[in-house]
């Protein structure tokens, strides 16, 4: 049994829906209002002219129900007060004082569940002179700081994929389920507001200690490391290949291992400060780089295992999707999607000792509007369906 079977969450967002997946994996019941024109905007993402739902939706939303619903309508917020007293929680992306303005704010709908989590993820908070400021994760990547410390010397660079989305969204779940626990006690709801830039300013614990500990900014340097190291990125004969070490030991196994006895027994390479701080950068580091052009990404692996020290392949994704200890804990799975078919998709990243097979099975995305009639019904206004749609309600 899914350790959140019990839970119920309406999902209110538009265009971001992850942290409202997260429960619809562990079990919810996550029930998504959707525009009756056109469905979350995540639905046109990824496309085509022949498929008119891409991936994203297939992943963001899967395992979550959908009702079609005009929440900027009179007739839409009183449905919405109504379906609140039948849930936990309720989760939005746009600014709280927007949701005012339609009747359906925390203290609104408070009078209709006293025990209401009310869950906001905004760019950049609810107040101060960001919060109006337009964004997408490349902008919220350069504002925290994050993006000016990633990259090489000559070029700051993003992260591969959203990052402040997917984090932001993690750090709403952990809240929400935070407040969910303390309203049991209380019998009072609560209200949660975290922001994407929040979370990226909150990532930094090198270059943010760096300046406030040390008065000291650290330099940004690729997939180096500003004071363990070596830690980078080599290229070897057929790819590349990671090395993080993070202690004397573990560096001194590895020097031994790779046959170099002088990376073990030369002082300014045997121990930390003087490797690291010392010593790395423009001779250490180009003396690994040399050695492992002469290697495979192979015989680099086994040099680590046999070492017991932290390396390994820069995989592709196709190579981590045939890779055995993806398939042993289950990380990409097959789902039935009742519009794209048989699709692969990440698997749950958290395990639970008394899970069952039956745990791993993830339910699909749902077609737009499939389950409106459902839960008129349960509040009674299944009669009313007719003209609700007729007059674009639902």
């Amino acid at each position: 049994m899914k350790p959140l079977n019990s839970l119920k969450i309406l999902d209110l967002t538009d265009g971001n829906p992850y942290a409202a997946s997260m429960f619809a994996d562990y079990g919810a019941e996550v029930l998504k209002i959707e525009s009756p024109c056109c469905g979350d905007s995540i639905r046109r993402r990824g496309a085509t002219a022949e498929k008119k739902e891409g991936i994203y939706h297939s992943f963001y939303n899967r395992g979550k129900k959908s009702m079609t619903l005009d929440i900027t309508k009179p007739q839409g917020q009183e449905i919405i007060k109504k379906l609140v007293q039948k849930f936990d929680m309720l989760i939005v992306n746009k600014p709280e004082s927007q949701m005012k303005v339609w009747g359906l704010g925390f203290e609104d709908l408070k009078r209709e569940n006293p025990m209401l989590i009310y869950g906001v993820l905004t760019p950049y908070g609810e107040s101060g002179p960001w919060k109006d400021m337009p964004d997408y994760d490349l902008l919220i990547n350069s504002r925290s700081g994050l993006q000016e410390k990633t990259g090489m010397p000559e070029k700051p660079t993003k992260f591969g994929f959203p990052l402040g989305y997917i984090y932001s969204s993690w750090h709403l779940s952990a809240g929400m389920m935070a407040a969910y626990l303390k309203a049991q006690e209380t019998q009072e709801g609560m209200k949660v507001s975290v922001s994407v830039w929040h979370t990226l300013v909150s990532l930094d614990d090198t270059f943010a200690e760096g300046l406030l500990g040390m008065n000291e900014l650290p330099r940004r340097i690729g997939n180096g490391f500003p004071t363990t190291n070596p830690t980078d990125t080599f290229k070897c004969k057929n790819g590349w290949f990671s090395l993080s070490i993070g202690s004397d030991a573990q560096w001194i196994s590895f020097a031994q291992c790779a046959g170099n006895k002088v990376w073990a027994e030369d002082p300014r390479y045997a121990h930390d400060p003087a490797r690291s701080m010392e010593n790395y950068f423009g001779d250490l580091d180009q003396q690994l780089r040399d050695y492992f052009a002469t290697i495979t990404i192979e015989e680099a692996d086994m040099i680590c295992r046999e070492a017991m020290v932290p390396g390994g392949p820069c995989n592709t994704f196709r190579e981590l999707v045939n890779d055995e200890q993806v398939a042993n804990r289950n990380m990409v799975v097959h789902v039935q999607d009742d519009v794209l078919g048989d699709v692969l998709q990440i698997g749950k990243a958290a395990k639970f000792s008394n899970g069952s097979e039956e745990d791993d099975v993830i339910a699909s995305a749902p077609v737009l509007g499939a389950d409106t009639s459902a839960y008129l019904e349960q509040l009674g206004l299944l009669g009313e369906a007719d003209k609700l749609k007729a007059e674009g309600i639902i």
